[in-house]
């Protein structure tokens, strides 16, 4: 093959670049993000799936994101360039790095799982990497913070063999789930938490009711396309891609690395139908519960979900109090704090505008509970997202 010559893009006097993106795992997401700053920064950018790192490149500097093979480091190793990894799975190569935050992944996980109700959980994954072993210290660390244990399923440390079909792990995972007690929080990364969906349909167990499942990475081709779509934590990768480039572009100028890494905090949890229920073996609670979620965009108080379920206002409050982690109104103010915060993300509609539109009525009441419970104004929120 010939030889790749530097091309006429990197120059000093403009700060064009000529990167090469040597994706050893394809993020989309993380991919639009380094196209998003090579656009605003007239970068050139390699990218090539059947040759990730062409012989003999040469350029400014390197983004990459190194996974499992080696044959990837010994190729960049050699490149008298600056690169930047944007994962931390190889945490011994000596690089600089922005990447996503897995231990933010992990207590967004922990603490949506115990707010709507859980008490039972479990890490579930395939391969034994890096990231899965981080996700799962993580995971069972904060538990363990809020005074609980999680269970651990990882196929290949419970199933050293040599075979490895998809159906030999659905009749693992249905054994295995079947051992846990019920209701059950299930915390796996997108593709093994299908798998999970596929187990918990061929034993019988109700999705979300009996194990809800959340997946990690919001791979929306993933998570769209099954039975029960898939609700999956948003690790931000795009700005990952982007802050990267960024990096990549103070260190070509000349800049020092930093010392740690640069971790991104994930964007929130999409939801959708694997966790679309509160963990509840009371029925009157499961009742209030729904009616809330139903209703909580209109002008409902107390009085409209006691109407809605056979027990007296006490005698509701009374089984919130030992059946579930809040009373109804502060579940009430979740639920519609919750709503407001997704529109904040996804829309540019005036803070009045929400306010109607998630029960709050008007902006004031949405500021005041805004800065009681996030500690931040909705706009200084939207701004940080």
């Amino acid at each position: 093959m010939a030889a790749i010559k530097k091309t006429a893009h990197s120059n000093a006097a403009t700060g064009s670049r000529d990167v090469l993106l040597a994706l050893d795992w394809y993020y989309p997401e993380m991919h639009l993000g380094v196209a998003r700053y090579a656009h605003e920064h007239r970068w050139h950018v390699t990218f090539d799936f059947d040759e990730p790192i062409p012989r003999r490149w040469s350029g400014d500097g390197v983004l990459t994101l190194l996974a499992t093979r080696n044959q990837f480091w010994r190729q960049l190793r050699i490149m008298n360039v600056p690169i930047v990894d944007l994962a931390e799975s190889r945490p011994k190569i000596p690089l600089p790095r922005v990447t996503m935050d897995n231990a933010a992944i992990a207590r967004m996980a922990v603490e949506y799982f115990l707010d709507n109700g859980h008490r039972q959980f479990a890490f579930v994954y395939r391969r034994h990497g890096g990231v899965n072993r981080r996700r799962r210290f993580h995971f069972q660390k904060i538990l363990a913070e809020y005074g609980y244990t999680g269970n651990v399923l990882s196929w290949q440390l419970e199933r050293r063999q040599r075979a490895d079909t998809r159906q030999q792990r659905k009749i693992w995972l249905v054994r295995r789930l079947a051992e846990l007690p019920k209701p059950l929080a299930v915390l796996a990364r997108d593709n093994d938490a299908v798998e999970v969906l596929e187990a918990c349909l061929a034993a019988g167990f109700t999705v979300p009711d009996q194990v809800a499942v959340l997946g990690i990475d919001n791979t929306q081709t993933i998570c769209n396309c099954l039975y029960i779509s898939l609700s999956s934590i948003d690790p931000n990768l795009e700005r990952v891609g982007y802050e990267g480039a960024a990096l990549l572009d103070r260190l070509i100028r000349g800049e020092k690395a930093p010392e740690t890494p640069i971790y991104i905090t994930p964007r929130g949890i999409v939801e959708r139908s694997s966790t679309d229920s509160l963990a509840t073996n009371h029925p009157h609670v499961a009742a209030a519960l729904k009616f809330m979620c139903d209703h909580a965009a209109e002008p409902i108080g107390m009085a409209d979900i006691v109407q809605h379920v056979p027990i007296s206002r006490s005698g509701l409050e009374k089984a919130f109090r030992e059946h579930f982690v809040r009373s109804p109104i502060d579940q009430l103010r979740r639920i519609r704090l919750e709503m407001a915060k997704k529109m904040l993300r996804d829309t540019d509609d005036k803070l009045h505008r929400i306010a109607r539109n998630t029960g709050f009525q008007n902006a004031h009441n949405l500021c005041r509970l805004f800065r009681k419970d996030v500690g931040m104004t909705p706009t200084q929120y939207r701004l940080a997202q």
